[in-house]
């Protein structure tokens, strides 16, 4: 007797869907931390990431439909998006607005690159680091609890959802914690 089995591609929504799965915090001097996020994400034909030569049409720096073409920056030159929420007196989370320059977004590199659309599933890490006690003109100071609301694009553009993180103290190690999402609605 011989059996055969065949498993078919799972399938998942052709928009990226993430999880938060950890977050850890080193503090490699006095004034900044490095921070290490995972997440877990889901994408139904496999166009995450973007290449270094992903930088025309609609991945481009700069609005290339505004003028003058060089002010404007793209929002999709970038895949991962980030905002940092501080803890306040009153015990709710309220976004920190920081110095143009200090944009904690970024790019990822594509995650499949077998010429086809395929399904992708896997966990995606990211490092940022954080200045504070008026470092770089940083809002932040040792000692605030923060967190991190993100989300990710694909390369047709569709954004997942948003996650929020676990929260973290600015100045304080923290060993990996996982779990413990906390959602948050798309914003615009």
């Amino acid at each position: 007797m011989m059996l055969t089995s065949c498993f078919g591609e799972p399938e998942f929504p052709l928009e990226p869907e993430i999880e938060f799965a950890w977050i850890e915090n080193y503090n490699p001097t006095e004034l900044n931390d490095s921070v290490y996020i995972a997440l877990t994400f889901r994408d139904g034909d496999g166009d995450l990431g973007l290449s270094e030569d992903d930088i025309n049409g609609p991945y481009a720096p700069y609005e290339q439909d505004k003028l003058p073409e060089d002010t404007v920056a793209n929002k999709y030159h970038n895949n991962y998006f980030v905002s940092i929420l501080r803890k306040e007196d009153d015990g709710i989370y309220r976004s920190v607005v920081f110095e143009a320059e200090q944009d904690f977004n970024g790019r990822f590199p594509r995650l499949n690159d077998s010429g086809r659309e395929r399904p992708l599933e896997g966990e995606l890490r990211y490092g940022i680091v954080l200045y504070y006690d008026g470092v770089l003109q940083s809002p932040l100071n040792k000692g605030d609890s923060i967190k991190f609301t993100i989300n990710i694009a694909d390369r047709a553009l569709n954004e997942s959802n948003e996650i929020t993180t676990a929260g973290i103290e600015i100045g304080t190690p923290k060993e990996k914690e996982e779990g413990q999402e906390e959602t948050a609605t798309p914003t615009d």
